[in-house]
């Protein structure tokens, strides 16, 4: 795993939702009138909008699109009031957009006026992780090696820059350690998609 795209609220910049907590008060005011969107169904963004719906005690309505570009392009035209998005994709439009919150455990260092969701009392950390595979066949030596270059990119300074101000976290977990990394986040979201009944 190299690097981590957080959850965020989004809505447009001329949204009268200035805050989550103006968007969690309308939820509370008119259940299932607020629509949020994002990408699919049964999906990351599906499981933090109902996750989210979930801790902060309210009920809106999940619009599953099919990506995050159409999600994106469907709050900026007012399709919904909100997407459950990206860091990354929320940064790429600029003023056009207001983020609420991000799912992290501190301020995104390039939005530091953006509080987390953990500030506003909703104790919810969430969003993307990527990295690479490899056939099964690939040698072990080869998986080190490969594990080895991606740790000297992640390193750079300059690359670490540019990616923070993409709205990208850098995570750093080499091949030994990817084993238990996907267990336990395995685990993590199992348990939360049935907390929030996407799973039985």
């Amino acid at each position: 795993v190299f690097q981590q795209t957080p959850d965020a609220i989004v809505v447009p910049a001329d949204s009268p939702f200035k805050t989550l907590q103006d968007l969690i008060a309308a939820a509370k005011k008119a259940p299932g009138a607020i629509t949020i969107s994002g990408s699919g169904t049964n999906t990351g963004p599906h499981l933090s909008a109902t996750t989210f719906e979930k801790l902060a005690g309210v009920k809106m309505t999940y619009i599953p699109f099919s990506g995050t570009a159409t999600s994106v392009a469907a709050m900026l035209g007012k399709q919904v009031n909100a997407a459950m998005t990206f860091t990354t994709a929320a940064i790429k439009q600029g003023n056009k957009v207001r983020m609420l919150a991000v799912a992290l455990d501190s301020r995104l260092p390039s939005h530091p006026d953006v509080p987390t969701f953990k500030e506003l009392g909703i104790d919810m950390v969430s969003g993307v992780y990527r990295g690479v595979a490899v056939p099964k066949a690939t040698p072990e030596r080869v998986r080190k090696e490969l594990s080895a270059l991606f740790a000297k990119v992640n390193a750079d300074a300059g690359y670490r820059k540019k990616m923070a101000e993409g709205g990208f976290v850098i995570v750093d977990v080499p091949y030994e350690k990817m084993g238990a990394f996907m267990a336990a986040k395995g685990r993590e979201y199992e348990q939360a998609a049935r907390a929030v009944g996407l799973l039985k």
